[in-house]
């Protein structure tokens, strides 16, 4: 592996983390770029390099990218992504930085334009990049099982229901375990398959098998009950606006798709709804050791 490091931006959230962790099983040296560089320090102790600093600072960003060779865009859902985002791309490519690897929007939030004002910004960035003259490449998963999925196992937990706006829509989940995978395999590699890349599981699930599935594990009934979707309020804040229209558009079907990108770079099945929803319930449902 080489000696240049990896910048990743959005290290210590849910990706990040497990960006950082296979780099670093690679043998990789990594560079996080946070505003919390304490939190990064505890998470990764002195195994990366830690370069403190705002997006919105463009000496802090110069210092951060300085030296590196390929780069993981990552960042939260915000008015602010567009900005954030090609601050650090003008930034890395300022620097002679090679390869650009981003973790974008889901495909259907992006494809066709004017659904989703996460699927907007997220395209913003994205041709942003494709004008830039270093590589780059945008991945683009599907809804997250660490994520939507996982707050369905948790109310199915306590409730013994699942509720969705559509419970015949199925949805392509891909583990967060496999976009990082993904992502890994991106920057390492000799050479970018194409500049966007839609991640999928292997299989549409709908929520109606979700509830079968989730019965299997808890062991009992979980009923499957349908709820109009919200209105999406037009002056509420930006993520919240964004996951209103997430669940209108999957509740349209949108999110009902496959793709063989994840077998056909990683040579092995993405993980499965069934797998990760056991996961899930074991882990939620495990009854605490005994402390005396």
């Amino acid at each position: 592996m080489s000696a240049t490091p990896i910048l990743v931006t959005g290290a210590t959230g849910k990706l990040g983390r497990l960006v950082v962790e296979r780099l670093l099983a690679h043998g990789q040296p990594v560079r996080v770029f946070t505003r919390r560089p304490e939190t990064a320090r505890a998470l990764f102790g002195e195994a990366v390099q830690i370069a403190a600093g705002d997006f919105g600072d463009r000496a802090a960003l110069d210092a951060a990218v300085r030296g590196v060779g390929r780069l993981l865009l990552l960042s939260p859902i915000s008015t602010r992504l567009v900005t954030d985002q090609i601050a650090v791309a003008d930034a890395a490519v300022a620097a002679n930085v090679a390869r650009i690897v981003k973790i974008s929007g889901s495909d259907w939030t992006i494809e066709p334009p004017g659904n989703s004002i996460s699927g907007e910004a997220h395209a913003a960035v994205e041709r942003h990049l494709n004008g830039l003259p270093t590589e780059a490449v945008s991945l683009r998963p599907n809804a997250w099982m660490q994520v939507s999925l996982a707050n369905t196992i948790r109310h199915a937990i306590k409730n013994n229901q699942v509720v969705a706006a559509n419970l015949d829509a199925g949805i392509g989940y891909i583990d967060a375990r496999d976009i990082a995978d993904v992502a890994v395999h991106q920057l390492l590699a000799d050479r970018v398959r194409g500049r966007t890349l839609n991640l999928t599981g292997s299989d549409v699930v709908s929520f109606h098998q979700i509830a079968s599935l989730l019965a299997a594990a808890l062991k009992r009934p979980v009923a499957a009950l349908e709820k109009p979707p919200q209105t999406v309020p037009k002056d509420g804040d930006f993520e919240h606006r964004a996951v209103a229209q997430f669940v209108r558009l999957i509740a349209a079907g949108r999110a009902a798709t496959t793709t063989d990108v994840v077998p056909t770079l990683l040579g092995r099945s993405p993980r499965a709804v069934a797998d990760f929803i056991h996961e899930q319930v074991t882990a939620e449902t495990a009854v605490p050791e005994y402390q005396p």
